[in-house]
């Protein structure tokens, strides 16, 4: 078998376990952190905009917190890893049946991926803590610390350029599956992972509040594990 089949997979394989986290991440912001989301910041706009609207600013603060959190970290990402070609819109950059581009992934972008995974893990210290449970204050700063680790994640995949693909957004890439179904089995496989994520999350909150956190540091690590032992990697950041 090739090495670049064999990487190649592994790295489409490795996209797919991130958006997993990405589905349980924002699940479980959604479920107990203020209704608000951390990687879907098009849905938190629109959750700031009926807070406004509505007269009930107190509403959209936790929206607002998010947005800051998800932009501060994509920003930084974008400025140290110096994104290669980013990805359009639909995060169409695809080769036979749906799978990314055959770009490889920089050690910058598997630093950023390691530090994600390394807040999403004290995050999931904390949430144990605090039961699963969050109250107040608590919740700003989990749904804050929640948002960084999605902005990072986002800004990995953009600094991957052909390597990467969305893995925390998704309404162009549904699109394009619903124009195209036959066309797009990786990205399928993404949508897919992103519910089952969520449903994860969501069923482990409702069971054992204490351990819904633990599913995202360790799909996150497992999928840095898959590409860095799989893949080699491309030189810079």
């Amino acid at each position: 078998m090739p090495r670049n089949s064999s990487a190649g997979r592994s790295r489409d394989t490795a996209l797919v376990l991130l958006t997993a986290a990405s589905g349980s991440v924002d699940a479980l912001a959604f479920i107990a952190l203020g209704h608000v989301f951390a990687g879907v910041m098009t849905g938190n706009l629109v959750l700031l905009a009926i807070g406004l609207g509505s007269r009930s600013p107190g509403d959209a603060g936790f929206a607002l917190v998010a947005l800051a959190g998800f932009s501060v970290a994509v920003v930084v990402t974008g400025r140290v890893l110096r994104p290669v070609n980013h990805l359009g819109a639909d995060g169409n950059r695809t080769g036979p049946g749906g799978s990314v581009g055959r770009g490889w992934w920089t050690g910058g972008v598997y630093a950023c991926l390691a530090v994600e995974t390394f807040v999403l893990a004290v995050l999931g210290v904390v949430w144990a803590v605090v039961g699963g449970r969050p109250d107040g204050a608590e919740r700003g700063a989990l749904i804050a610390v929640l948002a960084v680790a999605m902005g990072l994640q986002t800004g990995a995949m953009l600094a991957a350029g052909p390597g990467g693909a969305p893995t925390t957004y998704f309404t162009s890439t549904l699109s394009n599956l619903l124009i195209s179904p036959a066309g797009g089995l990786v990205a399928a496989a993404r949508v897919v992972a992103l519910v089952v994520g969520a449903v994860g999350a969501a069923a482990l909150h409702t069971w054992d509040p204490a351990w819904a956190a633990l599913p995202p540091p360790l799909l996150t690590a497992t999928a840095l594990i898959l590409a860095m032992s799989k893949g080699p990697r491309r030189r810079g950041t």
